[in-house]
């Protein structure tokens, strides 16, 4: 029998039952299916743990073969493996590995381990009871009533685990629903604590929070109103007396204390009187350090056993994410209001883009638009203006976000608002910077913009610009030529002025009209792509008569592989003219 599995618990615990049916089917007797069902799920789950994030794409096998003497299962893993143990012995208390290895090693009568470099075989083999074994019975095997008595204890620990859990998860069931009817505060923090107090069989607790300046821990709960703690520093300079909650904190790990492991003289935490016997815990979430918090027994011996110590973490933990979030309730809501500031300004901008671009008699036209962040500021627009010609608009509005999208969505409501403009480009940029001044000036912001009118009877093409990039044009001939008219950006000046240039369309014409992301995309480096690879780019365009959308996919390619993997740290933005043969 062979088994592809993926790499999840779930799967794991369908292959277990998987092969005990098998065996079941094979008559093996049910104690024997009872011990591979637990051998298949120890090491099923063993290799799913360790499995790293990059390989859980691939597939754990389990291939069992029987034969009338024995059940060999070969376990194929694709973890980084480890140093098997000749012996595995039962793990201590405290400790929360090691105990699969111990149940395996156990229940089966032989384990090989082949550590490789990409793959790990683990090999168990137990003999049947049934068949040639039936008759004669295996000898009990030397040491198998220490092993057995290991295993009884080990059976025990498990089971006080599984009872404190259950109250822990009783507690916790308690707490998600108190919270979700709007518990909150020391008040209902210090009722939880209690709770946990009671789950682990603990005699005191302290909560300690970092105050507002990350620099103190200082008191939110306290078992025992008697004991009088004050507020500690955070000091990260080493001390030979360091109080225990503070070398917890800046160590970022638990700090266990009993009779063996004292606290120093004047430790805060001796107050809650002795014996004593306990842990500090860190509460970091998202790696920032919420508080400390440290519980105990009036005892001796060590406290706590692992299951134990997994509950306090899991408590703690809970906890911090719920301090965090009622200390930063503002500020997660002014940043989801930013969030939803976004995507509306990120809705505007794909508003204000045209869904499909015209296509004239005799051209074809091509754009790509792609913001570096979730909002941008650049815009473009097509509009045709009877028979005479086409309008074509570029712009960046400076800044991000909803105040970008915003005048970008105020630009495209005056351009459409002057179509009796669109032939004469500079007395259109005249009209709109007069228009947009006054909300721009307010605001300290600018719009660079470029306005292009194609005319299909006077066989022209006229173009002005507002602080805009310059424009290529190249033709049949091979040449490009780099259009550009001096402007400042508008809302910059009421009163500007805009120059209009005016261009014959010669035979074959391809135009690119762009913003300054595109130019100014960046290397790893941080070099410039600049405006001559574009114009190469152009010429060859012209050369092998690409269509627009070859085009445009060109110089997209362009710009990515010149950036590598810098991140973008502008908009890319670009519209393509072509004249294209009837």
């Amino acid at each position: 029998m062979a088994l592809m599995i993926p790499c999840d618990l779930g799967a794991i615990r369908e292959a277990s039952r998987q092969v005990r049916s098998f065996l079941a089917q094979q008559n093996i007797s049910e104690l024997e299916q009872d011990a591979w069902e637990l051998i298949c799920a120890e090491a099923g789950n063993n290799a799913v743990t360790h499995t790293p994030v990059e390989k859980q794409g691939l597939k754990i096998e389990f291939i069992l073969q029987i034969t009338p003497d024995s059940v060999e299962l070969r376990v194929v893993d694709h973890t980084p493996g480890f140093d098997f143990p000749n012996s595995p012995k039962l793990p201590d208390e405290l400790d929360e590995h090691g105990r699969g290895l111990f149940l395996m090693s156990i229940l089966s009568d032989g384990v090989r381990y082949l550590r490789g470099k990409d793959e790990n075989h683990l090999i168990l083999r137990k003999l049947r009871l049934s068949g040639s074994n039936a008759e004669k019975p295996p000898e009990a095997p030397l040491g198998s009533t220490v092993a057995a008595a290991e295993l009884e204890s080990m059976v025990q620990t498990m089971t006080e685990e599984l009872a404190a859990s259950f109250e822990s998860l009783s507690a916790i069931f308690r707490f998600t629903s108190e919270l979700n009817r709007g518990g909150t505060g020391s008040e209902f923090t210090d009722r939880w604590l209690r709770e946990l107090m009671s789950a682990i069989n603990a005699d005191w607790f302290v909560l300690r929070l970092v105050d507002f300046t990350g620099s103190r821990l200082q008191v939110d709960c306290i078992s025992r109103p008697d004991v009088s703690l004050e507020a500690l520093t955070l000091e990260a300079a080493a001390q030979t007396n360091r109080p225990t909650e503070i070398h917890a904190a800046l160590g970022r790990q638990d700090v266990w204390f009993d009779d063996l492991n004292p606290l120093a003289v004047g430790d805060p935490l001796c107050r809650f009187g002795t014996p004593y016997a306990g842990l500090s815990h860190p509460i970091y979430v998202s790696g920032e350090l919420v508080g400390v918090l440290s519980i105990g027994r009036y005892s001796t011996q060590v406290p706590f056993v692992a299951g134990q110590v997994n509950i306090i973490h899991t408590f703690a933990d809970f906890l911090g994410i719920q301090v965090r979030n009622h200390r930063i309730q503002d500020e997660y809501l002014k940043a989801r209001l930013v969030t939803r500031e976004l995507e509306i300004a990120a809705s505007i901008q794909r508003s204000l883009l045209p869904e499909r671009l015209p296509e004239p008699a005799g051209y074809r036209l091509a754009s790509y638009s792609e913001s570096a962040s979730k909002v941008g500021g650049d815009f473009f627009d097509v509009i045709e203006s009877g028979e005479d010609g086409l309008l074509l608009a570029i712009a960046d509005v400076m800044g991000k976000g909803v105040p970008a999208a915003m005048f970008a969505a105020i630009f495209r409501s005056h351009l459409h608002a002057r179509p009796d403009l669109a032939p004469r480009p500079g007395d259109f940029l005249n009209w709109l910077n007069r228009a947009l001044y006054a909300d721009l000036d307010r605001v300290d912001m600018f719009v660079t913009a470029q306005i292009v009118f194609i005319d299909w009877k006077a066989g022209e093409l006229r173009m002005a610009s507002a602080g805009h990039c310059p424009l290529l044009m190249g033709s049949s001939s091979g040449s490009v030529v780099e259009l550009s008219s001096d402007g400042m950006p508008l809302g910059i000046r009421g009163d500007t002025q805009f120059e209009q240039i005016r261009v014959p369309i010669a035979p074959g014409l391809r135009l690119v009209m762009f913003t300054d992301g595109l130019i100014e995309a960046r290397s790893a480096t941080g070099a410039l792509l600049g405006l001559e690879p574009v114009k190469q780019w152009l010429s060859e365009v012209v050369r092998t008569s690409l269509s627009v959308r070859d085009a445009r996919q060109a110089l997209v390619d362009l710009a990515r592989r010149f950036q590598g993997e810098a991140p973008a740290s502008d908009d890319l933005t670009f519209l393509l003219v072509a004249q294209h043969p009837e």
